[in-house]
């Protein structure tokens, strides 16, 4: 785990370290295009990844895979770990 929090850091760090430079070549305007973008990938990559359960989800029912305890085990230890990393929103009471 410490491992995994130190390649964090690194890439927080390096990732402030291109912020810091774009600034410096090209003024704040540089800098906040680059915030923009990244904030639009990262939406684009989540809802990715809620299109692509979603769709799962359905080829789970529409094939009957999802009565399958190994599929169905793996496909709730994704979900819980795409959530861990607020990829996911938790199901609610009404989901089930």
């Amino acid at each position: 785990m410490a491992e995994e929090n130190e390649k964090k850091n690194t890439l927080e760090k390096l990732n402030e370290a291109f912020l810091d430079f774009t600034e410096n070549v090209f003024g704040e305007s540089g800098r906040e295009f680059i915030e923009k973008t990244q904030t639009q990938v990262n939406e684009f990559n989540v809802a990715a990844i809620k299109a692509f359960v979603e769709f799962g989800d359905q080829i789970l029912d529409n094939t009957q895979l999802g009565e399958n305890e190994m599929v169905l085990k793996s496909s709730t230890t994704v979900k819980d770990l795409l959530r861990q990393f607020n990829l996911l929103e938790e199901e609610s009471e009404e989901d089930f």
